[in-house]
């Protein structure tokens, strides 16, 4: 039987950098947001960021905040908008929210926060014993969302694949920690990569979507991959399985 590979394996550093927006970016920017129907109702609606509109499109279409819904990770999120939103859908269900994010933040009330990259395999130990009880049983996850993106270069192409890598830590995250029938949501960046990551999730989950919201701006590259109902793939795939080549996961698919 084959031996599972290390983590780090699947997670190569990134050889470029991210840089804020320069000056002539936040001129762009404040264009876009001004007069923005859903800026302005982040205002009215007490939200943290505009964010949280997309993910109650996502809840209305998709029910992910169901009565099965108990853990949940928010990889990515500051300033926690969905979080937020998440503890309004759920209401006096028992749940935990545990969010993720590689810088220091303020966790939403009634939430946990540590800081920690997802790309590193101390953070998903981290998420691992934060879900494990008295007991020394780990608790699985039922829910994974996912507002993560690297701060834009400008450059498409290096903005995509700074995204996938991101995406790949999520998907490996569910792998190991989500449950038989679980769901997940993550940001994905349009380019060539994206093609090979919706052909993981079809493997990993019974149902697929790719979905862009209304309050998504129309000139934006994002989507939202949405995985529900994930598959029990135990002593079938592997990590190594999954993080083929399209073709071998073409393979995958048909078995």
């Amino acid at each position: 039987m084959k031996s599972l590979p290390t983590f780090t394996m699947f997670l190569k550093p990134t050889h470029f950098s991210f840089t804020r927006h320069k000056s002539s970016s936040l001129k762009k920017h404040f264009q876009k947001v001004k007069g923005d129907p859903f800026n302005n109702k982040k205002r009215g609606e007490f939200y943290r960021s505009r964010a949280a509109f997309k993910l109650l499109e996502i809840d209305d279409k998709f029910h992910i905040f169901n009565k099965h819904c108990h853990n949940i990770v928010d990889l990515g999120f500051a300033p926690g908008a969905w979080s937020q939103v998440a503890v309004e859908r759920l209401g006096k269900n028992d749940f935990t929210i545990l969010g993720v994010d590689i810088n220091q933040a303020t966790p939403y009330k009634g939430c946990h926060y540590i800081q920690g990259d997802v790309t590193k395999i101390s953070t998903h130990s981290k998420i691992r014993e934060f879900f494990t009880d008295e007991d020394g049983l780990i608790q699985p996850l039922d829910l994974i969302m996912s507002d993560m993106m690297v701060n834009c270069t400008g450059h498409d192409h290096y903005d995509h694949v700074g995204n996938m890598e991101l995406c790949n830590a999520g998907l490996i995250l569910a792998f190991n920690q989500l449950r038989v029938g679980g769901n997940m949501v993550m940001k994905v960046w349009q380019g060539s990569e994206l093609k090979l990551l919706e052909a993981r999730m079809k493997v990993l989950f019974t149902k697929q979507y790719a979905f862009k919201p209304q309050s998504s701006r129309s000139e934006s590259s994002e989507l939202y991959f949405v995985g529900l109902g994930r598959r029990d793939l135990q002593y079938k795939v592997l990590l190594s399985d999954l993080f083929g080549d399209l073709e071998d996961i073409h393979k995958l698919q048909k078995q």
